[in-house]
């Protein structure tokens, strides 16, 4: 069945988020619901009825589509709901991106090994790359193997963690909890140019979020266990937040309280809080999807992205389209040349939109 064959195909790509993120590989590559969901999608039978069968169960049994109302806790703020839909696509979505470039990179370089030593043996070109299949489990073999492939590890000023090609070009990790942040001792964060998330290591004696005690103002967190003076978090931010969207969650596996912060100002955090070590922006990733672009750039991309289409097709882009309605509008008005004749714009000689038609001799 073909669901079989993708999920099979899939396990390299478990395979490598376990040995980029260790420990946190559950919270990227969960297998627990695998049986749950695959059976899902093999009775559905196609990606959109699954995703339907999923926002259906988000309408029926939870508070996912209310909009909050002053005095009541259930749902979420206006376009928080779709919000929370498109940030976890852009997570997904950046990782398995960083994933496809690095397996690109390390196919280039094992044909580049190839064609220089066409006579070595497939022993000799397995000891010199990392394989998806035998990646190593261990960190002291990951250490050994990844000397021997010559990607060098480092650490950058921003507390992430990214990899440097035999040409230099840098490889970003794919742990999300620090992406663009940085990694402290009691908490991580990672930001776009209008969210950051905080992920705060909450005590393993507190079992459910109903323990915690916490405070969201606009430019100070406070995360405290109820009954206690001693705060778990009580830190002044770096930057202004909106209190009317932001919304925290408590993983009990993985002692981890995340705040979901919408930033004030489109601007890149060089820390979560005041007083922490500040990252160097220069190095962070600063791309941002489309969605989170203004309607007029968005057209902008989009048109871009048909133009190309177009004339890989070989088609009239948007620009050449307007000028063929132009010239069909006026072909058979009073005083045009071609008047009577049939429409062929071919026969027209049109060097930029700025200069009027011409026949072709």
């Amino acid at each position: 069945m073909i669901f079989h064959y993708i999920c099979q195909g899939l396990q390299p790509l478990a395979q490598y988020f376990t040995v980029v993120t260790g420990s946190k590989c559950h919270r990227v590559m969960d297998p627990r619901y695998d049986s749950a969901l695959i059976g899902i999608l093999q009775n559905e039978g196609s990606l959109e009825k699954y995703l339907e069968v999923m926002f259906g169960f988000l309408m029926r049994r939870t508070d996912f589509f209310y909009e909050h109302k002053p005095g009541k806790n259930l749902g979420f703020p206006p376009g928080h709901a779709l919000k929370m839909v498109l940030k976890a696509f852009d997570k997904y979505d950046t990782i398995f991106r960083r994933y496809q470039e690095e397996q690109t990179k390390q196919e280039s370089s094992v044909q580049e090994a190839a064609a220089k030593e066409p006579t070595s043996s497939l022993e000799n070109t397995e000891r010199q790359t990392i394989s998806l299949d035998s990646r190593p489990t261990s960190k002291a073999d990951l250490n050994d193997k990844t000397s021997k492939s010559e990607v060098k590890t480092e650490k950058s000023s921003s507390g992430s963690y990214f990899k440097k090609d035999e040409n230099g070009e840098r490889i970003y990790e794919a742990d999300p909890d620090c992406y663009n942040g940085a990694r402290r001792d009691l908490y991580s964060w990672s930001q776009k140019i209008l969210e950051i998330d905080i992920h705060v290591k909450i005590p393993e004696r507190i079992k459910t979020a109903r323990q915690l005690n916490v405070k969201i103002n606009r430019k100070h967190i406070l995360i405290a266990e109820k009954g206690s003076t001693e705060p778990i978090l009580d830190l002044d931010l770096l930057k202004e937040i909106k209190t009317e969207s932001a919304q925290w969650s408590f993983e009990v596996d993985e002692h981890l309280l995340t705040l979901s912060l919408d930033k004030v100002d489109e601007y890149w955090w060089e820390a979560a809080f005041v007083g922490e070590e500040k990252i160097n922006v220069q190095e962070i990733d600063c791309s941002r999807p489309i969605h989170e672009l203004d309607e007029e750039a968005q057209g902008k991309i989009a048109q871009l992205i048909f133009d190309q289409e177009q004339k890989r097709r070989g088609l009239p882009t948007t620009e050449e389209q307007r000028i063929q309605d132009i010239l069909k509008d006026a072909w058979n008005k009073d005083g045009s040349p071609f008047k009577g004749q049939p429409f062929d714009p071919s026969s027209i000689s049109v060097e930029s939109s700025s200069q009027l038609p011409t026949k072709k001799p």
